[in-house]
């Protein structure tokens, strides 16, 4: 029995709510793990405990419940850009560029301090590149093109333009530079039988990932009519695990305590600010359905992709 969307009662900002809850209980434990059982070399346990198996379950439940939750509302915001003038939209759009820049700058940085040490060691440039040397460097690339996307997509919810929706191969790139954030993460030792910070920031690139796939389809107008749905989902997931990784990072640094971070896991402003920016993309898209009357249509999954196409360019064009 098909059971997507079939409970008007349930409000997909539930799982927003849930998700807030999990997050503080989170960011509380997270912080008495960086002080208490987390190697300050590797970022993994350096013995069992008691907070471990409630990291696992409230990790668990900030996966399980948003995709449920989401999957069960009826009320779903049509597949379309969520557009309308607005600051938070704006703010969260540059904010989330200029911390894509900052992780460039820091990528950048590490490549060319990588490439000295491989070269000085006697290393081919080819030798170089093998090192894992190279998606770092891809990242770099794409990583520009993505800032300057987020910064055209939020000057557009400023002048009330749809300018991005032009750039539909600009889209795309944010999520080239997350693929080649989690690849980077790849090449590194892996712990998998503990939440350590390099699992955490794996859970968090793969559903950024898939937001960020889905927010291109739709930004482009390529999207299919389930496509919100999967941003709503995919987004609550990801600002869950964006800031219980980076805001107990944060706090370390401000309580003076930034030593006891991991050297290869540092504080990335990139991380909140896509969280920041999450957030306020499934809010406006809310409030632009509720303003509108634009949700989602159950039931035509039949619809073919010129009438996909034709709607969405007729939405971005007015």
């Amino acid at each position: 029995m098909k059971i997507t969307g079939k409970f008007e009662k349930i409000n997909p900002l539930y799982s927003l709510y849930i998700v807030f809850g999990l997050m503080a209980v989170a960011v509380v434990f997270r912080m008495y793990q960086l002080l208490n059982i987390i190697e300050s070399d590797t970022g993994f346990y350096r013995f069992h405990d008691w907070s471990i198996v409630l990291m696992y379950v409230l990790s668990a439940l900030a996966i399980v419940v948003p995709y449920v939750l989401t999957t069960l509302a009826k009320n779903i915001p049509a597949s379309k850009s969520p557009f309308r003038k607005n600051m938070l939209m704006a703010v969260s759009s540059i904010v989330f560029a200029v911390g894509i820049v900052l992780d460039v700058v820091s990528s950048l940085s590490t490549f060319l301090l990588n490439a000295k040490g491989f070269t000085a060691a006697g290393l081919s440039i080819m030798g170089t590149m093998e090192q894992g040397q190279i998606p770092l460097l891809i990242g770099t690339v794409f990583g520009i093109f993505a800032a300057i996307y987020m910064l055209i997509f939020g000057i557009s919810y400023i002048d009330g333009r749809t300018t991005y929706s032009q750039y539909k191969f600009m889209a795309i790139t944010p999520l080239f530079w997350a693929m080649s954030r989690i690849v980077v993460r790849f090449v590194r030792k892996i712990a998998y039988v503990n939440v350590s910070d390099l699992m955490l920031e794996l859970f968090m690139l793969i559903f950024m990932m898939i937001f960020l796939l889905s927010f291109a389809r739709i930004s482009s107008g390529l999207a299919n009519n389930k496509a919100m749905r999967t941003v709503f989902a995919s987004g609550f997931v990801a600002i869950f695990f964006c800031t219980v990784t980076n805001l107990p990072r944060l706090l370390m640094v401000i309580t003076a305590n930034g030593k006891a971070l991991p050297d290869e896991y540092p504080f990335s402003l990139c991380d909140l600010a896509f969280a920041l920016f999450a957030f306020a993309y499934i809010v406006n898209a809310m409030k632009c359905a509720k303003e509108n009357d634009s949700w989602e249509l159950l039931g035509e999954e039949k619809t073919n992709e010129s009438d996909i196409m034709e709607t969405d360019d007729n939405f971005l064009s007015e």
